[in-house]
C-alpha cells in the first residue's frame, strides 16, 4: 500500500499540464518512471535483506567497483545474491539454474555439481557464505568475467546448533559467462581457463566455482 501512495503523490492536476515542447507532462512522466525504478530496486533489495542470513557477506574490492559500471556491478551482485538465496533456502533447482549447461570444473560437470549440492543440503542446515572479491578479468564488451575470491561456506550439521565451515577457498576464480550483453550470468567453472595447480589438501571441488 505504501508503494501506491508514493506513486500517487506527485500527480499533476490537469489544468497545469501542457504538451508544448514536452513541457510539464514530459517532466512528470520522467519523474514517474524514476519513482517506479527506485521502488522496484528497493523492493528487490528488501526481499534479499529479509531473506538472507546475517552471516552472509559479499565484500567487493574498491578497485573492482571503479572498473565496472553500476549496471554491470549490480548484475554480478544479483548473481551471487541469487546463489546465496538458493543455498540458504536449499533450492536445488534454483541454484543449478545459475550453472551453465556447459559447466566444467576439472573432471566435474553440472551434474557432478548437482550431486555435491544434494549431499551438502542433506547434511547441513542454516547455510551461508562469505565472499571477498576482486576483479581478475573484465571488459565492458566481454561476455566472460573472472572474479578472484577468498571465502567460505558455513552451516550447521543436521541436528546440531553450532555453525562449522563446510568449505573454504583462497584466491579461487569465479568464471561467469553470458551469451550476449544483457543476458543473465552463468557459472562455467574452469571451462576455457588455464589449469591452476592445486595442492594435495585442496583437491576436492569447491562447488561454487
Amino acid at each position: 500500500m505504501a508503494t501506491r501512495r508514493s506513486l500517487r503523490s506527485p500527480i499533476v492536476k490537469s489544468r497545469s499540464v501542457t504538451f508544448v515542447g514536452g513541457g510539464r507532462m514530459s517532466k512528470y512522466l520522467s519523474r514517474l518512471m524514476t519513482a517506479i525504478i527506485i521502488c522496484v530496486s528497493l523492493a528487490v533489495s528488501s526481499v534479499y535483506a529479509q531473506d538472507l542470513s546475517d552471516h552472509h557477506k559479499i565484500n567487493i574490492d574498491p578497485t573492482m567497483k571503479k572498473k565496472m559500471s553500476p549496471e554491470a556491478l549490480k548484475s554480478i551482485q544479483r548473481f551471487f545474491k541469487d546463489a546465496e538465496l538458493a543455498i540458504e533456502k536449499e533450492n536445488l533447482d534454483g541454484l543449478m539454474s545459475l550453472y551453465s549447461d556447459h559447466y566444467k570444473n576439472a573432471s566435474h560437470t553440472k551434474q557432478s555439481a548437482r550431486t555435491i549440492w544434494i549431499r551438502i543440503f542433506e547434511k547441513f542446515d542454516d547455510m551461508a557464505s562469505v565472499h571477498n572479491m576482486r576483479m581478475k578479468m573484465y571488459s565492458p564488451d566481454s561476455n566472460v568475467i573472472i572474479i578472484r575470491c577468498s571465502g567460505l561456506l558455513m552451516g550447521k550439521p543436521v541436528g546440531e546448533a553450532e555453525l562449522i565451515t563446510i568449505d573454504s577457498w583462497t584466491n579461487e576464480d569465479h568464471v561467469l559467462s553470458r551469451v550476449k550483453k544483457g543476458d543473465a550470468w552463468k557459472l562455467i567453472g574452469t571451462a576455457g581457463q588455464k589449469k591452476r595447480k592445486r595442492l594435495w589438501f585442496d583437491k576436492p571441488m569447491h562447488p561454487l566455482f
